[in-house]
């Protein structure tokens, strides 16, 4: 009976997790969602200087900062990667707070998270720099 109980519970948790992942994947790939996010990622990386890391790599790929201001390493491009993803999610959340009006709860919350992300990526950036030398 325990058994029983458990394996339903255990097909109908992972049948709502397909759905949800094939949901979420035929959202994408509607309406041309597949192009704007390949778009999104190729200009995120673009940012985070890919181009810098594969045409003149470092001798020596493994620390994350080289610290050298001409040449960076193909992880320290993820992590600058990421923290331009992240200044652009808090922009984008000051965004929709200006668009909501129906609570204000709402408005305060996204702006807070927003100005939060901004903070985050501007002082991760700073202590990427320094770490490289740059500051």
């Amino acid at each position: 009976m325990i058994r029983e109980a458990l394996g339903s519970a255990y097909r109908r948790t992972i049948g709502a997790l397909k759905d949800a992942l094939v949901g979420f994947v035929s959202s994408i790939t509607r309406g041309g969602g597949l192009i704007q996010l390949l778009y999104i990622l190729f200009l995120v990386a673009l940012m985070g200087g890919f181009v810098n890391a594969v045409f003149f790599p470092v001798p020596n790929q493994s620390p994350i900062p080289y610290p050298n201001g001409t040449a960076m390493t193909i992880p320290e491009a993820i992590v600058d990667a990421v923290v331009v993803a992240v200044g652009a999610a808090g922009i984008y959340l000051a965004y929709q707070s200006g668009k909501q009006t129906a609570r204000t709860r709402t408005v305060n919350l996204y702006l807070g998270l927003a100005l939060l992300l901004i903070i985050v990526s501007v002082f991760a950036g700073i202590d990427l720099a320094i770490l490289k030398g740059l500051g």
